[in-house]
């Protein structure tokens, strides 16, 4: 992979690498309103972690087609979840609205359980700022599960997602399983950007921290970025997940390229009492995923593997 780090646009110099269903959509709201910071409008360009975006090409496939040049092109670039970006053309395009903003950036989950992300970004910017942040291995698993089930990503127990992911060690990956414990493994993944980037420049929050004392956490977050934090700290609530009632649907519609067309109908249609019955009748806003049962055979075998808590893992 080739980067330009030599270029007349803007550079990044942040990267919030933070676990996914650890709180890294909320940062990303809360950094994006901060007028000293640039953040790119494709919020997850996974640009710097070829190795994931191989292993979920199966998945990308799925996905309803993107207009990546028209998007660069056009002067309003409304924010996007999630959208690989291979170019390093591509990649620096992203970052042309950023002015005289101190931090520029973007926040891609992936690069933290990549192999590769650290040594790209320090070869792209040896300068760049580190934040990580990692939430209770159970808590992120369970919400990342939710995710899935809402996405049509998963349609079995969880149980048998992570037996069936550690069953296959060390070759496990986000291309062969859910990864649900592999993302979760944050002493080695921290690990390889402590080896490319000094101390100083490595920010490792905690989640749980974030929602218990939002004040303490974030006022750390901004101190490190050196910019001023805003009068109000507090972080805003992203990513609720809700299940679709009808999951082989509902999975059916994702491998059929179907259900952005469907997802996009039912949230025009939310204004509505007509649309607010369809969507009721698709989704189910508040379910549990996983039975307390079941919860404490994944906590059991996630302790078997180390996998405590957050914060003595990643040390």
């Amino acid at each position: 992979m080739t980067f330009h780090p030599h270029t007349t646009r803007p550079r990044a110099n942040f990267f919030l690498v933070g676990a996914p269903k650890a709180g890294t959509t909320s940062l990303d709201r809360l950094l994006r309103s901060h007028p000293d910071v640039f953040l790119s409008p494709i919020k997850e360009p996974c640009h710097f972690c070829p190795d994931v975006t191989a292993q979920l090409k199966h998945q990308l496939g799925a996905r309803a087609a993107f207009d990546l040049p028209a998007y660069l092109a056009s002067p309003d670039k409304p924010v996007v979840h999630f959208q690989p970006v291979a170019s390093p053309d591509d990649y620096a395009r992203l970052f042309d609205g950023a002015r005289q903003n101190r931090v520029i950036g973007e926040c891609s989950t992936y690069y933290l359980s990549s192999s590769d992300a650290a040594a790209n970004i320090h070869a792209y910017n040896p300068d760049a700022r580190i934040m990580i942040v990692v939430r209770t291995p159970i808590d992120r698993i369970r919400s990342h599960y939710a995710m899935d089930r809402s996405l049509g990503l998963a349609d079995r127990p969880l149980l048998t997602h992570v037996q069936e992911e550690l069953a296959l060690g060390e070759s496990a990956h986000w291309g062969n399983s859910r990864y649900y414990v592999g993302a979760s493994r944050y002493a080695p993944q921290i690990g390889r950007y402590q080896r490319y980037f000094p101390p100083g420049q490595i920010c490792v929050l905690s989640f749980e921290k974030l929602i218990s004392e939002p004040e303490i956490e974030l006022r750390r977050a901004f101190e490190f970025l050196g910019i001023p934090a805003p009068e109000t700290l507090a972080l805003p609530i992203e990513n609720k997940s809700r299940a679709a009632r009808f999951p082989l649907l509902h999975a059916g519609l994702r491998k059929s390229g179907l259900k952005p067309l469907v997802a996009g109908l039912l949230d025009r249609g939310s204004g509505t009492r007509l649309g607010q019955a369809a969507k009721s009748v698709y989704y189910r806003e508040k379910f549990r995923v996983a039975s307390g049962e079941e919860l404490a055979q994944v906590r059991n075998l996630l302790r078997k593997e180390g996998l405590d808590c957050p914060m003595a893992d990643a040390a």
